[in-house]
């Protein structure tokens, strides 16, 4: 009887031993959220040997740090992968700074807005000058072509659908800035419409030293878009609740005065341009 009360005892005993290391696992189970991001822009996103580096390469580690529950892994693709790969599931993220687009806005989840940019026209010191896009279409200047898959695309297209003297606007598959910015160095093109950032990665290098850049034209939000499911809807609660945290906090603006060479939440109209499209 004695026996049989203590192996009774002990079964006891391992059910909730058992029971506790399942409780333990579930409380740190983590969930892998697989990011996209294209490579090559060091200012925003890029790859090196200590992972994702850059604006959201240090943003994207700081909301995996804060976030126990997510583990955020990222792949290094081509922008048209990073769009292809989030409309297929393959992605449940999509790190590489799109601004409002009604159509992938209407595809995709979408955060608050996770920065902030200053957009720009880089021409040629010895070229014609441009110091707005209504300059650029009044003058017929060459503007280097963009990918449909770039958000300056859909700046440029919307521009052309509300001026009767239009942009000379022209798509390309995947370029780097460097890229971009070299050809009006050599005289290919007069004149290429980028954030800030873009322009001072270049500015001292042989190219770059050729060139100048307008007072800002405009300022963007960006945002992170995600896969739509019933995870990712979950996920972008999450992201929007943490997002706003490093906004108040004033880690975002840490971010921009890192790595954008500029303080764009200081610029005139910041505020009011800043998670503008949110809600659309």
């Amino acid at each position: 009887m004695k026996i049989s009360k203590l192996f009774t005892k002990l079964a006891v005993i391992g059910l909730v031993s058992t029971g506790a290391v399942s409780s333990a696992t579930a409380v740190h189970a983590t969930t892998t959220v697989n990011v996209a991001a294209p490579n090559g822009n060091p200012a925003y996103i890029v790859n090196t040997d200590n992972g994702p580096e850059g604006y959201y390469g240090e943003l994207i580690k700081k909301i995996d740090q804060d976030l126990p529950q997510y583990k955020f892994k990222t792949t290094f693709t081509s922008q048209n992968a990073v769009f292809s790969g989030l409309q297929s599931s393959k992605y449940d993220v999509a790190l590489n700074n799109s601004w409002y687009n009604k159509q992938r806005f209407q595809t995709y989840y979408h955060t608050r807005a996770v920065g902030l940019d200053d957009l720009r026209l880089v021409y040629n010191k010895s070229g014609k000058k441009a110091s707005s896009l209504d300059d650029v279409a009044k003058k017929n200047l060459k503007l280097v072509p963009v990918s449909t898959d770039d958000a300056r695309y859909s700046v440029l297209e919307d521009y052309n659908k509300s001026h009767s003297k239009k942009v000379n606007l022209k798509a390309i598959g995947d370029q780097s800035s460097a890229d971009a910015l070299a050809q009006v160095a050599n005289g290919k093109y007069d004149v290429a419409l980028y954030p800030y950032a873009a322009y001072k990665q270049v500015a001292n290098s042989k190219n770059g030293k050729k060139l100048t850049v307008s007072k800002s034209i405009d300022q963007r939000s960006a945002y992170l878009l995600l896969h739509k499911d019933a995870k990712n809807k979950k996920l972008t609660r999450v992201l929007n609740k943490e997002i706003k945290k490093l906004y108040d906090n004033g880690y975002l603006e840490k971010l921009t005065k890192k790595y954008l060479y500029e303080n764009t939440f200081a610029l005139p109209g910041a505020k009011k341009n800043y998670n503008a499209e949110f809600n659309k």
